[in-house]
């Protein structure tokens, strides 16, 4: 009788663990969005750069190289892309028409078309009429 007992408990306990090792289901596992992170701003946060000097920063390596975008006040930027295999080293050279003002560096990129990343960082381009006059008035003494 406790033998048949045990069998039975025994049988109805595996029973309830297949059941639940059947429920499990890959569906059932969040994946998440990875976004593609930016660091690395060359010139820095707040810094000053030069007209038609080269700016650059770096992308997480799990970023779509072909998605990385930038661009300063509404001008596409063209970038030159390295994969250094765990990131994205990025340059691209500043407009000569962006001198003496503030511009926002603008940055997207994707991981895939559902996980987009922005960030940007905010440089003042140096006037080079400044940077003429000043070399101008040393020749002249």
């Amino acid at each position: 009788m406790i033998k048949k007992s045990l069998i039975l408990a025994s049988l109805i306990a595996s029973v309830g663990f297949s059941a639940s090792a059947f429920a499990y289901s890959a569906g059932n596992v969040d994946t998440g969005c990875k976004k593609p992170r930016f660091k690395t701003f060359t010139p820095p946060h707040k810094g000053e750069a030069d007209p038609e000097s080269e700016i650059s920063f770096t992308v997480s390596g799990y970023a779509d190289a072909t998605t990385i975008k930038a661009t300063a006040k509404n001008t596409p930027l063209k970038l030159k892309i390295v994969d250094k295999q765990s990131f994205y080293a990025v340059s691209a050279i500043l407009p000569a028409s962006l001198t003496g003002k503030y511009a926002r560096i603008h940055l997207k990129a994707n991981n895939t078309p559902e996980c987009k990343a922005k960030d940007g960082w905010l440089i003042k381009i140096r006037d080079k009429a400044e940077g003429s006059e000043e070399t101008t008035a040393e020749e002249s003494e």
